[in-house]
């Protein structure tokens, strides 16, 4: 008897086997065993390679078609990347003369389900009708589900009304469901008060469609009055439903109260602390869960990657890897992937893209896999594999194309973003809110402003694309970059919506590299009248005053944060080095290498005097002498992680530092000059942009 657990890789060496050794010739029922065993995991690739020598095997021992034998390959191919194949299958079937059965048409539709368009499926109906299978109910749930899947109601409730005489529960339940998912809650309540029979499945459907539409009070009234037993289904959704509209002290205290709990439970309570960034608590959880799956692991590492935790996602990733009862799936590698990009860890990366093609993970499906590889890379600096990724690709959709020209942009190859961008249209892609984000970021960033008013101007004239607030502080700041303040304000009184601190503090931006002090002076009142809780703006607005010697003014702002209790983000950097990452937080003396890091920095500081270096104090926040400015500027987050990085390994072949912030006028000088002196190639990925560092040079030319 052939195993299900027989390893796919081996199928090919067995089925060679069977036919040397003669077993196939003498037992033909190996070979619909064999074709079946591979209906069960179509996606993988030996079952893709194995389908067309079986299936011509089968057709040499059995010259006589059977409707069996069609049954097989429709339902394999249902379920397989290609369900257009059922439909190819199912006609060859009435071609050689073949009857479809009873099972023949669930398979079919199943196959119909998973196409864009229910066309077919309409044709599937009409077979139906006309084998004379309206009167088998399996058969018509399956039509109804089929209806359902596209949100075809109208259809699917006329089949329903014309199968009155064979509906059974399941056909209730099945329409409910499918009113449920196209949120007709209300048609889905008629159906439901209307059902002669209400069994668990019934009470949990609609139940579920209420907590995840956030009609918690309906969905608890229901749940309280359940006269049938309540499943684990039923009390899941509840749980769920209050947790996912961060109703989470309710959903423990349902949680609490389960009477039996699954892994879907567990995971309901743990996603929900997740999704509303208490990491914490869900950790708690998840490490006393008895059992966790791939959706356990998946949603932990996902919400420390939302939380900005990405040094413990990539910690809990590795630690998924030593448990052997579950494998990632592509859920859980966009998450890492995601890790990797925020952390420039570019290392862990390509191990991740090494286990991705390993596994032989589809990149060009729904769960955006390929853009995912294409966004680390680029965020690691690596634009030219990020390049040949995307081109390596059969689907490019949206995803793809935003990775690729926000990669570009981020990384200063304006030019190239653009080309991308009218590569996009000429692929007849729609381009989206967060592509042009991307379009606009590489205008930006390459000075380009006429072709940035342009984009601008197309967003919403030719695209339908409505200007958000992102894209307005885009143009805020592409305009303040280049010295045109005064248009850069004209933007900003014009906009349709209030302008948010973030748009100011665009402007902000532009008037410290202007050192537009009026300008600033005039926004200061816009600031303080919205009473910011972030400390971006009081911070340039220091800045300003530092370096233009107002340090009355300075001193006010800092002030200002500490009566208002605003939190200032510390300056802190990360770097990888061996496939780990260490981070550093500006002046910080806790590192076991401290010593000889700041002698490191302090040598550096004296060599680089003779080969040009300036050190900027003019924006050092503090009235100190000279050189107290340039000690406080030597012990700036990147420049910590600059010198461990050259201490620990010096004959890495490229250097990347990532910052929370964006760099200094005097650490942007400061490794410009280092990277006169070492043959390394230095990246610093900071808030805004990547700076490339070679021969005493930067990829921003200075444009930043």
């Amino acid at each position: 008897m052939l195993s299900t657990h027989l390893r796919h890789h081996h199928l090919p060496r067995f089925l060679a086997h069977l036919i040397v050794t003669g077993h196939l010739s003498r037992h033909p029922s190996l070979l619909r065993r064999l074709l079946d065993l591979l209906s069960l995991s179509p996606n993988h690739p030996s079952s893709l390679l194995l389908f067309p020598p079986i299936s011509r095997l089968y057709f040499h021992l059995f010259p006589s078609s059977t409707t069996f034998f069609y049954n097989l390959l429709i339902r394999a191919f249902s379920k397989s990347r290609f369900p257009d194949q059922s439909i190819v299958s199912f006609i060859s079937l009435l071609r050689d003369g073949c009857l479809p059965d009873k099972f023949t048409f669930p398979f079919l539709a199943k196959a119909c389900s998973n196409l864009p368009s229910p066309r077919v499926g309409q044709m599937t109906h009409t077979q139906v009708v006309k084998r004379g299978f309206l009167s088998d109910v399996y058969v018509v749930n399956t039509l109804i589900g089929l209806y359902s899947a596209f949100g075809e109601m109208s259809s699917a409730q006329k089949l329903f009304d014309s199968s009155s005489e064979v509906l059974d529960v399941v056909s209730w339940n099945t329409i409910i469901d499918g009113y449920v998912k196209s949120a007709a809650l209300d048609v889905a309540r008629k159906v439901f008060d209307e059902m002669p029979v209400r069994n668990e499945v019934s009470w949990s459907a609609i139940i579920s469609g209420y907590a995840g539409k956030g009609e918690l009070d309906v969905a608890q009234a229901l749940f309280d009055r359940m006269p049938v037993g309540r499943n684990v289904v039923t009390w899941n959704s509840m749980v769920s439903g209050f947790a996912r509209h961060g109703l989470l002290p309710l959903a423990r205290k349902l949680f609490d109260e389960m009477p039996v709990r699954n892994v879907v439970s567990w995971n309901s309570i743990v996603s929900g602390y997740a999704m509303n960034g208490d990491m914490n608590a869900a950790r708690e959880l998840f490490d006393v869960m008895p059992k966790k799956d791939v959706v356990s692991w998946s949603c932990m590492i996902s919400g420390y990657a939302q939380t900005n935790r990405y040094v413990e996602a990539l910690e809990l990733f590795k630690e998924m890897q030593k448990d052997n009862s579950v494998r990632p799936n592509e859920v859980t590698m966009v998450s890492v992937l995601s890790a990797c990009a925020h952390l420039a860890a570019l290392d862990q990366g390509k191990w991740v893209h090494a286990y991705i093609d390993k596994n032989r993970m589809v990149l060009d499906n729904e769960y955006n896999l390929g853009a995912a590889l294409i966004d680390m890379y680029a965020k690691c600096g690596s634009t030219e594999v990020a390049v040949n990724i995307f081109h390596s690709l059969d689907w490019k959709n949206v995803s793809s194309w935003n990775a690729l020209i926000t990669g570009l942009a981020i990384n200063g190859a304006s030019h190239e973003s653009l080309n991308a961008f009218e590569q996009m249209q000429r692929s007849r892609t729609r381009p989206n809110d967060i592509t042009f984000l991307g379009v606009l970021t590489a205008c930006t960033h390459g000075g380009l402003v006429s072709e940035g008013r342009q984009y601008f101007e197309s967003m919403s004239k030719i695209y339908g694309v409505q200007p958000q607030m992102k894209h307005y502080g885009c143009m805020v700041d592409l305009l303040g970059r280049a010295g045109l303040l005064e248009e850069a304000e004209g933007i900003v009184r014009g906009m349709s919506m209030k302008p948010d601190v973030m748009v100011l503090g665009a402007l902000l931006g532009a008037c410290r590299i202007h050192k537009d002090v009026d300008t600033a002076d005039r926004i200061k009142s816009k600031i303080l009248e919205m009473k910011p809780q972030q400390s971006g703006c009081h911070v340039l607005l220091s800045n300003i005053y530092a370096a233009s010697g107002r340090w009355s003014d300075a001193l006010e702002m800092r002030n200002l944060l500490k009566q208002n209790s605003i939190w200032k983000e510390p300056g802190s950097s990360s770097v990888e080095l061996d496939g780990a990452v260490y981070e550093f937080v500006a002046g910080g003396n806790s590192h076991p290498e401290r010593s000889a890091i700041y002698s490191w920095l302090d040598e550096m500081r004296r060599r680089l005097r003779s080969e040009g270096y300036i050190p900027v104090t003019a924006e050092v926040l503090l009235d100190l002498d000279e050189e107290e400015k340039e000690t406080w500027l030597s012990r700036h987050s990147e420049k910590l992680a600059l010198a461990f990085a050259f201490l620990q390994a010096s004959s890495q072949a490229q250097i990347r530092i990532v910052k929370n912030l964006r760099i200094c006028c005097d650490c942007h000088s400061f490794i410009k000059h280092v990277s006169k002196l070492y043959p390394q190639e230095i990246l610093v990925r900071d808030r805004i942009r990547f700076h490339h560092f070679k021969g005493g040079a930067c990829s921003c030319k200075d444009y930043w």
